[in-house]
């Protein structure tokens, strides 16, 4: 039997959060190392979806390529699930030439079996920025339960469908203005005429595959409803091209090529891609999906449509394992607003990887939505990790490296031995079954289970006082409860590799498969190797301290802890077009670029700014920017900053404000009352409401100018500016 495994495809334009990372890499990396450690022949595949409207929103507002943009995302997220330890077999890209070939592969062969049909559709349409809004670039309310936060495709709250004639207030996402609906010529793939095979399949399969009852529910309502053509191609420039005369300025919709994605990344690991791909026996065979609930009928319904359309034997989906939504504390996590965990915090966090698995693996939202809370996380380190599963190896080994010799010993085992044996075999069949089925958090619930039973055992046992009072004794404990170490390795490898791993070195053997799990496999006289600690205390000022950072509520705390900071006017502040000429990494700060500026008069200053995770060096090489001039010096990391650029950010996207004046160009208000003040501190410029206001630049109300011209933003229509 083969496994065939894979992960809903991260869109190239963010960094993932936690509730991403449980979503979909993280649970299907645990099937993934189970699948393995049985033994089965197992391939797991993801990557990242980088074609669509976003990715050219996102090379706009970074002054960049699409594919440079996808280049930058694709490295972060790479890097991310690399510390999160994620053992994909490939973490490949939609953005190749393979994907290309057989998205045209399918798409071709649809079209001779006439499931493509051609019809003219309205579209929204941003005139600021002139580009046709994909759905999740039109939010605004729903009307069924007034979430203010729904896309023109669907409600996340109540998870209605929708459409952008039902949205209410809707606006786009990039310009933060009013749609318009402008019609194009698409390309559909006709759903209807597979209604009846499809409404087969998902009943079969649903019941073959042990679907979530909420999985089967979301697909045989888009069944029940009457399924409806779907555009599958769109006004875009970066995307799969259409293969088809006449239609050579339209793309493929994302949706249709992106779960080929797992078909082409596939194939970029090997030229035997269709006999993963290409087997529909699931006695052969069987593909396991993992994904957020919003993603359900995109795999169950669109995708498994798009392959019976083409009349191959593709490989189906079996089983797919959804999860709900992980919030954060008492929201949302939002990267704009400073709110959550995001994997790259994780990664600066110095809480190794294996904590923040086990966390959100034994808080996966299997069935409800649940929450990431700080006091939870360190309970759960502190209790379980700490004083149950670390506590038991660190003594145990050490009690035989120090008694021992470091040589496991040798006892006559007595009945009650046997019974806990047997006991704990009962647990790790049940644990087995859990895994085969999918539930991950009864899982891992269930490893830890294992864990504080050795535990009582061990404190049963007490080879403190028995190696003084009955040798005998507390040789055969210790030979029971390396044995039982032994067991967790294994069994604790799916959940905590990184453990498991430092376990196997301290044990002094190479790593064992899943059904060694159970039997005294480590011999009498085996010399282990040095003990150590696997985790460490996480104490309430740690926790606190990365409570405050991501609250979102950091800077206004500290501002409410300071004196009043008395207004200032807007002529206090030296406003001047500057260019910058040299960018390099700040030393001590990964989100913060040093950059030097040229000024009127040959003037240059220094100053550092926090764009690394928006811009790269070479967009900022020779760009205009407004330098706050007379801004109070200070030291950012070590490094001193002499001013500061202005930037305007809205829904996450930032833009660097340059203005189309001469270096050394004075920015005021008109009329200004008085000079600029010599000095300012960072505290008086926040005194100054700085935006813009239908793309002008704005100062407390007030148009600002440089050569008597107001001042425009290239993209941003509404923006705070700081």
């Amino acid at each position: 039997m083969k496994y065939l495994i894979t992960s809903a495809l991260p869109y190239v334009n963010n960094v993932p959060h936690l509730g991403n990372i449980i979503g979909c890499v993280l649970s299907a990396d645990v099937f993934a190392r189970y699948c393995r450690s049985k033994g089965y022949e197992t391939l797991y595949v993801c990557g990242t979806d980088e074609y669509g409207t976003a990715t050219e929103a996102k090379a706009l507002e970074e002054n960049t390529t699409p594919q440079a943009i996808c280049d930058k995302y694709y490295t972060i997220h790479k890097g991310i699930y690399e510390w999160f330890g994620i053992s994909t077999d490939i973490f490949g890209r939609t953005s190749t030439p393979l994907h290309t070939e057989i998205t045209h592969e399918i798409f071709l062969s649809l079209h001779k079996n006439g499931f493509i049909a051609e019809e003219e559709a309205e579209q929204p349409y941003d005139e600021k920025v002139q580009m046709f809004l994909a759905d999740r670039f039109v939010l605004g309310t729903c009307p069924h339960c007034g979430s203010e936060d729904a896309r023109s495709d669907q409600c996340d709250k109540c998870g209605k469908l929708l459409t952008f004639a039902e949205l209410k207030n809707p606006k786009s996402k990039l310009s933060g203005t009013l749609p318009i609906l402008k019609k194009s010529t698409h390309l559909f793939i006709d759903l209807p005429k597979m209604e009846k095979e499809i409404g087969k399949w998902i009943d079969s399969t649903s019941i073959d595959g042990h679907w979530s009852s909420n999985s089967t529910n979301i697909a045989k309502a888009w069944v029940r409803e009457g399924l409806k053509r779907r555009a599958i191609t769109r006004d875009l420039k970066w995307g799969v091209k259409v293969p088809l005369g006449g239609w050579e300025n339209k793309v493929f919709y994302v949706w249709f090529d992106a779960p080929i994605g797992y078909i082409s990344i596939t194939a970029n690991l090997t030229p035997q891609w269709r006999q993963w791909w290409q087997q529909p026996d699931a006695s052969k065979l069987r593909l396991y999906q993992f994904m957020g609930k919003d993603n359900v009928p995109f795999h169950t319904v669109i995708f498994p449509a798009t392959l019976m359309g083409t009349k191959m034997p593709w490989t189906m989906l079996h089983h797919i394992s959804t999860t709900e939504f992980l919030n954060y504390e008492d929201g949302k996590f939002s990267k704009s607003k400073g709110i959550g965990v995001f994997g790259n915090d994780a990664v600066e966090s110095g809480i190794p990887a294996d904590v923040w698995r086990y966390y959100l693996l034994a808080n996966r939202p299997e069935n409800s939505d649940t929450t990431f809370s700080w006091r939870d996380f360190g309970e759960r380190n502190n209790n379980e990790l700490l004083a149950n599963y670390g506590n038991l190896v660190n003594r145990t080994l050490v009690f035989i490296s120090q008694n021992f010799e470091g040589k496991i010993p040798e006892g006559k085992l007595e009945l009650k031995d046997e019974e806990f044996i047997a006991a704990q075999k009962i647990k790790i069949a049940k644990l087995t079954e859990l895994l085969e089925n999918v539930k991950i958090r009864d899982a891992v619930a269930e490893f830890m289970s294992i864990a504080k039973s050795a535990n009582a055992y061990f404190q049963e046992n007490a080879p403190w006082k028995a190696v003084k009072e009955n040798p005998e004794r507390a040789k055969a404990s210790l030979f029971v409860l390396a044995n039982q170490i032994k067991d967790l390795a294994i069994l604790g490898e799916p959940f905590l590799p990184f453990t498991s791993a430092s376990i196997w070195k301290q044990l002094n053997l190479p790593p064992q498969r899943w059904d060694d799990a159970g039997s005294l496999s480590i011999p009498a006289g085996h010399s282990i190797g040095t003990p150590s600690h696997l985790y460490r205390k996480l104490e309430e000022k740690e926790l606190s301290a990365l409570r405050g950072k991501h609250s979102g509520r950091q800077l206004q705390q500290k501002q409410e802890n300071k004196p009043e900071t008395k207004k200032i006017q807007v002529s206090d502040i030296d406003f001047e077009v500057g260019q910058i000429f040299d960018v390099q990494k700040h030393p001590q700060a990964e989100k913060l670029y040093i950059e030097r500026v040229q000024l009127g008069g040959g003037e240059i200053v220094q100053i550092c700014s926090g764009l690394v995770p928006f811009m790269k060096p070479e967009e900022l090489m020779g760009k205009k920017i407004i330098l706050v001039k007379n801004l109070k010096p200070a030291k950012l990391r070590g490094v001193e900053s002499s001013g500061m650029l202005l930037a305007a950010e809205s829904n996450g996207v930032l833009e660097v404000i340059s203005p189309d004046a001469p270096v050394g160009t004075k920015v005021l208000v008109k009329n200004p009352p008085g000079a600029p003040r010599q000095q300012i501190t960072i505290d008086e410029f926040f005194t100054i409401k700085l935006e813009l206001k239908n793309r002008v630049l704005m100062a407390d109300g007030k148009p600002l100018y440089a050569q008597e011209k107001e001042i425009f933003s290239k993209m941003l229509s509404d923006a705070k500016v700081s």
